[in-house]
């Protein structure tokens, strides 16, 4: 893990912060070289799933991707909205070990300017990281990319919470992750964690996804809580678009 971020994840805390390391072999080629290359990393992901006992390559992209985000975002958070630490994250400065699958970074980045807003915090985590991610993962599996924004939009509100549940203070932690989720844009770019949550919708009282994050393909998970496949969820969307159909009949007539 990190040194700066070993107070943090001590006794069963700490497979969550062993996931992202300072990297001792620079001679090996950083992620963005590994995005353009991209059968390395197409073959790593293919055979961990396959081997996990998952099917379908679409499959194989979003769940890999759900577990890099449990893997990759406590170490994000901390640095960047508890110790204002900013990570050299971009994918040009990172590596993926394809046998560990861990990333490592060259250093553990430099304190933020005080004052910095959550968009020059994260705008490398969003744009020069996640972006370039989901492309690749797009372009090799047959993914959408708004299917794997949601998941980062899932991940992002599962672990922010875990992790401020065992903070004395995350009051830091939450206003970046509400800043992160709710504005339409960022230093005049579309907010691509927004857009993910425009098919949202409530049930039961209940925040359905509007995206499937194919978990389910995997044979020891089920549907998420949340997950708009569950059949309670899709017979609710299926009566109130009865209704709706219905009102607009009658305002019609």
């Amino acid at each position: 893990m990190l040194p700066t971020l070993q107070p943090f994840f001590q006794g069963p805390f700490r497979e969550y912060g062993e996931a992202v390391t300072l990297s001792h072999t620079p001679d090996l080629p950083t992620l963005s070289h590994q995005f353009a290359e991209a059968s390395a990393l197409k073959n790593t992901i293919t055979r961990w799933a396959l081997h996990e006992g998952i099917d379908a390559p679409r499959a194989h992209a979003s769940v890999w991707h759900m577990r890099y985000c449990v893997r990759v975002l406590p170490t994000m958070l901390l640095s960047h909205s508890v110790l204002n630490r900013g990570l050299p994250i971009a994918a040009q400065d990172v590596q993926l070990c394809l046998t560990t699958q861990r990333l490592m970074l060259r250093t553990c980045g430099q304190p933020f300017i005080p004052g910095s807003s959550t968009g020059a915090k994260y705008h490398p985590v969003i744009f020069a990281h996640f972006a370039p991610l989901h492309d690749f993962l797009s372009t090799q599996f047959g993914i959408a990319e708004r299917v794997l924004w949601s998941n980062l939009v899932f991940r992002l509100r599962q672990i922010s919470t875990t992790v401020a549940n065992v903070l004395p203070d995350a009051s830091g932690l939450q206003q970046d992750v509400r800043t992160l989720l709710h504005p339409d844009c960022w230093q005049d770019q579309p907010n691509p964690l927004f857009r993910a949550q425009r098919n949202e919708y409530m049930a039961g009282g209940k925040r359905v996804r509007g995206a499937c994050c194919l978990l389910h393909a995997h044979p020891q998970k089920d549907y998420c809580s949340d997950c708009p496949k569950r059949p309670e969820f899709m017979a609710a969307r299926k009566t109130a678009r009865k209704q709706m159909a219905c009102s607009t009949k009658s305002f019609s007539q």
